[in-house]
């Protein structure tokens, strides 16, 4: 088996969390410095508050800036989280945001997305956003109920965030494969047994990668056309939903 590199999902983001939680929590923000125009008031607006909590939901981390003041970031493909020594008096373009805090200054590079919300829009967000796979009172059975009622093929509804939030491209192969589960099946025709193993292996997946310290083990994903670990055959990629994601499954292990 290969392991592979950090892209995020939600055992990455789980760790991201952790780590500026330990930066952050309970920090006053001595200043905050942008280079992005859009976030030019709200770097106003967090200069001289403590950062009340952090928290993550699926792919997405929630900062709380006390006062009603929030920030959303969700680091797609490119984003990320940095700290270094001292102050910054010019932050280069990829810096997208910094806080500095005691004597450090908590960066964030290509945030792909940071936006400032109020209460009511961070429960909006919340709302939207289905059970987390990661989240402590998440079972086997929530994951399961919300996979069931989809009608959309599994590798498809996997990724669906309303329904299940966390999972990605990386995560949705891995599962469906130690599930014995084709991407190609609706979801909601799954029988019950089927539905419960494909939501432990969706737990496992995810909680090996964080305890991996955010590396994947690539059982299948991007070994299409190397052969199967298992049973030898050769692994396949396919194409889903309007996206065209990347689904990568063996077609005997996992046969439709």
């Amino acid at each position: 088996m290969r392991t592979g590199g950090l892209v995020s999902e939600g055992p990455q983001v789980k760790l991201t969390t952790e780590r500026l939680s330990r930066y952050l929590a309970g920090q006053a923000i001595a200043d905050c410095k942008t280079t992005r125009p859009n976030l030019a008031e709200f770097a106003e607006r967090a200069r001289g508050r403590k950062v009340e909590r952090l928290w993550c939901k699926g792919k997405h981390i929630f900062l709380d800036f006390g006062g009603d003041v929030f920030l959303q970031n969700h680091l797609l493909m490119r984003g990320s989280w940095r700290k270094v020594a001292g102050r910054l008096l010019l932050l280069p373009e990829e810096m997208w945001l910094a806080l500095e805090v005691d004597h450090v200054t908590v960066c964030n590079y290509r945030g792909q997305m940071l936006r400032p919300l109020d209460g009511g829009q961070v429960q909006e967000q919340l709302s939207a956003l289905g059970p987390d796979a990661m989240d402590s009172e998440c079972t086997r059975d929530d994951i399961a109920a919300a996979l069931a009622a989809s009608d959309l093929p599994v590798g498809e509804a996997v990724l669906q965030q309303s329904l299940l939030s966390g999972v990605g491209n990386v995560a949705k192969s891995e599962a469906l494969f130690l599930a014995g589960v084709h991407p190609e099946i609706q979801a909601g025709v799954l029988a019950e047994e089927r539905l419960a193993g494909l939501a432990r292996a969706i737990q496992q997946v995810m909680w090996d990668a964080y305890h991996a310290g955010g590396r994947w083990t690539h059982r299948v994903y991007r070994r299409a056309g190397q052969k199967c670990f298992e049973c030898g055959s050769k692994l396949r990629m396919i194409r889903q939903g309007k996206a065209s994601r990347s689904t990568y499954f063996c077609p005997f292990c996992q046969r439709l």
